[in-house]
């Protein structure tokens, strides 16, 4: 089986960027993803993902991603355990994204040339 999953959303906060013990960049940020809403149409749901990213793909979000930013994510998703300090085991499931588009807003659209890495919402297959 390939775990695999897309993601549409808004970036919650300022992405947070760190170096592993090894010296592998890892940016962190939150995305917000909306969902229908069966009793409201005009009010949807909002789930908040934990996006990890490795690497090269980490120095790319940490040059494009800012908060507010509207984003198409690739990757798949991740469970981890440990221990916290006080003995209790914790688990916790995170995004890991292999790559990303930035959907420019509306009024920006019209001004952004196609180079073939932006995405309209429009152009988007859901």
């Amino acid at each position: 089986m390939t775990n695999v999953s897309v993601l549409k959303g808004n970036v919650g906060q300022e992405p947070e960027v760190r170096m592993t013990p090894n010296g592998t960049k890892v940016v962190t940020y939150s995305l917000a993803v909306y969902r229908a809403n069966p009793k409201d149409k005009d009010k949807p749901f909002t789930d908040w993902f934990n996006v990890v990213v490795f690497g090269e793909q980490a120095d790319l979000a940490e040059a494009n991603i800012h908060k507010g930013s509207k984003l198409i994510v690739t990757g798949k998703f991740q469970t981890r355990s440990y221990d916290s300090k006080d003995g209790k085991k914790v688990t916790v499931t995170e995004f890991w994204q292999d790559d990303f588009g930035v959907i420019p807003k509306k009024e920006q659209a019209e001004s952004v040339e196609d180079n073939g890495s932006l995405f309209s919402d429009a152009e988007l297959p859901f």
